[in-house]
C-alpha cells in the first residue's frame, strides 16, 4: 500500500532531505513527524476512514503533509485547482461529499462562499494564518498526541484519491483511485526511470494534477529522493500571486544549478519558455539527467529549440488522470523518435484497437487502450460511461495513436473534445454549457485553436439571440464570474449561425 511505501522511505533515509521549499529544508524524519501529528489533528476533528478532504492549495509543503496524513487515516484526498472559481469549487465539494477543506488565507473567502450554499457543515483548515471560524493547520500539527493515529499496518482497499477529469458529458467526472493504484503507479514509474535517493525532482507543475502528483510528489517521496518545490511569487503583504511562467524562468534556472536538480518534469509551454532563454545568458543544467514533458503533444519545434539551447533532449511522457503515467520515451538517443511517447512503463500494457475493438497490427492507427494495476476501477456514479470506457480490464482512453514495429507508441490525436491551454485540460462542452446560461446567447460552440507558441487558445463562436445586442466585454465579464481564468475564451467570434452538417452535427473544423 502507498502508506507503506512512504514509511519504508522514511525508515531507510530518515536524515535525507525530503522537501526543499525556498529556504526551508525538511528531512524524511521531520516529514513523517508532521504527517503523524497532522493525521492525529485531523482525527480530532472527526475525520475518519472513508471521509473526503478537499485540498485547495498551490504547490507547498502543506500539500505533501496533507496527502500522507490523509493516507494515514485511510481517508480520501480531493486535490482541487486553486484557481477554481466559486461554482467549480462548490460542484466538486458537493459531488465528492467532502467533510473538510484545507486551503490558504488567499482562498478562504471563495471556499467559504462555495460551501455556504451546501446544507451541511464542512470544516475549513487554513495553512498560513489564524482566521475566525476556521482551524489553523499548525495548531492541528502541534497540539495533538500522535499515539492513537498510526494505521500503517492496516490494509485498506477503499478509495484514497478523487480527481476530476473533463470529458464528453460537459461535466467533470470524478475519478476514484485507491492507495494500491498509486502504489503501483509509483513503483512502475520508479522502475522505468530508475529513480534513486540521489535524485532531486523539481516540481514546477501543479501537485493537484496527475502529472505533478504522480511524477513529482510520488516519484520523490516513495523513493527517498528530494522534492524541490518552486515557491510562489509573494506580494509585499505575503500573499501569493500568479505570474506568467516567463517571470519564473530565472528562478527555475537558479534552482536547477544550486539544488543540482536531476529530474525536471514539465509541459510543452514550460519547455518552450525555457528554450527562449536569451543566448547571452549563462546557464548550468549539467546536473539534469531527465527532462520529460506531459499534458499535451510536444512539438518537434519545441524539442529542437530546447535541444539547441541546452544540448538536452526532452522525453515525451504519456499519461492520464485515470492511471497516471503510462509510457515514456527513455531511449538513450531520442532525437530520431522525438515524436514518440516511447514504450509502456514497467507493468503497463498498451494496445491499439479499431472501432470493433479488435487489436490492430503495428503501424495502423486506432484507439489507445491500456491495462495497469495503477488504473482506476471507474468513474463515480457513471455506470453507462464505465461500461463504455472500461472493458476486460482495459481502459479505452479516447486517444488515437499507433505503434511502430518495435512497440514504440505514437499519439496522433484524440476523440475527446479537450483543449490544452498552457498545460491545463479544458472541456469545450463544459465552457459551452456555461456560455449558454448568458441571457443574450442562443448558441455557443467552443474549440481549440493553435497558439503562437505551444498548446491551444480557447475560442468561443457565439450566435446572439434575435434583437439582443451583445458585446465582447459582456461575455468576458460573465465568464470571469463563472469559471477559472484559464478556462475563459481568449477569442470570441460572433456569427449569424453555426455551420452544421445535413444531419445537424456541428462542423467544428470550420470554426478553427
Amino acid at each position: 500500500m502507498l502508506a507503506h511505501l512512504f514509511k519504508k522511505a522514511v525508515k531507510r533515509f530518515p536524515k535525507q532531505t525530503a522537501i526543499v521549499y525556498d529556504q526551508l529544508q525538511i528531512s524524511y524524519q521531520e516529514l513523517d513527524s508532521k504527517v503523524e501529528r497532522l493525521s492525529a489533528g485531523l482525527s480530532s476533528l472527526g475525520i475518519t476512514q472513508g471521509n473526503c478532504i478537499a485540498v485547495v492549495l498551490p504547490n507547498c509543503p502543506e500539500f505533501v503533509f496533507s496527502f500522507y496524513a490523509i493516507a494515514q487515516l485511510n481517508a480520501i484526498i480531493l486535490p482541487l485547482n486553486h484557481l477554481f472559481k466559486e461554482e467549480e469549487l462548490s460542484y466538486c465539494i458537493e459531488d465528492s461529499q467532502a467533510k473538510a477543506i484545507i486551503t490558504d488565507y488567499k482562498r478562504l473567502e471563495i471556499c467559504t462562499r462555495a460551501i455556504a450554499k451546501l446544507n451541511r457543515e464542512i470544516e475549513i483548515i487554513v495553512v498560513d494564518r489564524v482566521a475566525s471560524q476556521t482551524h489553523f493547520f499548525y495548531d492541528l500539527v502541534t497540539k495533538v498526541s500522535t499515539s492513537a493515529t498510526s494505521q500503517s499496518d492496516t490494509v485498506f482497499g477503499g478509495n484514497f484519491l478523487y480527481q476530476y477529469s473533463s470529458g464528453s458529458t460537459g461535466k467533470p467526472k470524478r475519478v476514484c483511485r485507491t492507495q494500491d493504484n498509486l502504489y503501483h503507479e509509483a513503483k512502475n514509474f520508479a522502475q522505468t526511470t530508475q529513480i534513486t535517493p540521489n535524485d532531486k525532482i523539481l516540481c514546477a507543475v501543479p501537485l493537484y494534477h496527475s502529472h505533478g502528483l504522480g511524477n513529482c510528489l510520488l516519484a520523490a517521496t516513495c523513493n527517498g529522493a528530494t522534492l524541490v518545490i518552486l515557491e510562489p511569487v509573494l506580494q509585499k503583504d505575503g500573499t501569493p500571486v500568479e505570474v506568467p511562467f516567463v517571470f519564473r524562468r530565472p528562478r527555475i534556472l537558479s534552482l536547477i544549478k544550486t539544488e543540482k536538480i536531476t529530474i525536471f518534469p514539465g509541459v510543452p509551454y514550460i519547455f518552450n519558455t525555457m528554450a527562449e532563454t536569451p543566448a547571452d545568458q549563462s546557464v548550468d543544467l549539467s546536473s539534469l539527467r531527465l527532462c520529460f514533458s506531459a499534458g499535451n503533444f510536444l512539438s518537434e519545434e519545441i524539442f529542437d529549440k530546447f535541444l539547441a539551447r541546452f544540448n538536452l533532449p526532452i522525453r515525451q511522457l504519456y499519461g492520464c488522470t485515470e492511471a497516471g503515467a503510462i509510457a515514456i520515451n527513455s531511449e538513450i538517443y531520442p532525437v530520431p523518435t522525438r515524436t514518440s511517447v516511447g514504450f509502456p512503463l514497467k507493468n503497463v500494457e498498451i494496445k491499439i484497437i479499431d472501432e470493433a475493438e479488435n487489436e490492430l497490427p503495428d503501424g495502423m492507427i486506432g484507439e489507445i487502450v491500456i491495462k495497469s494495476l495503477s488504473l482506476t476501477s471507474g468513474y463515480a456514479n457513471q455506470p453507462e460511461l464505465n461500461q463504455q470506457a472500461f472493458k476486460n480490464s482495459y481502459f479505452l482512453t479516447g486517444d488515437i495513436g499507433k505503434k511502430d514495429h518495435t512497440g514504440r507508441l505514437y499519439v496522433t490525436g484524440r476523440k475527446k473534445l479537450l483543449i490544452d491551454t498552457g498545460g491545463r485540460k479544458v472541456d469545450s462542452l463544459e465552457i459551452e454549457e456555461i456560455l449558454m446560461k448568458h441571457p443574450k446567447i442562443q448558441e455557443a460552440v467552443v474549440v481549440g485553436v493553435k497558439g503562437e507558441y505551444a498548446g491551444e487558445l480557447i475560442k468561443a463562436v457565439l450566435v446572439k439571440k434575435p434583437q439582443e445586442p451583445c458585446e465582447y466585454s459582456e461575455i468576458i465579464s460573465f465568464c470571469k464570474t463563472q469559471m477559472a481564468e484559464f478556462k475563459i475564451p481568449k477569442i470570441i467570434e460572433f456569427r449569424p449561425e453555426i455551420p452544421k452538417s445535413p444531419l445537424g452535427k456541428i462542423l467544428r473544423k470550420e470554426l478553427v
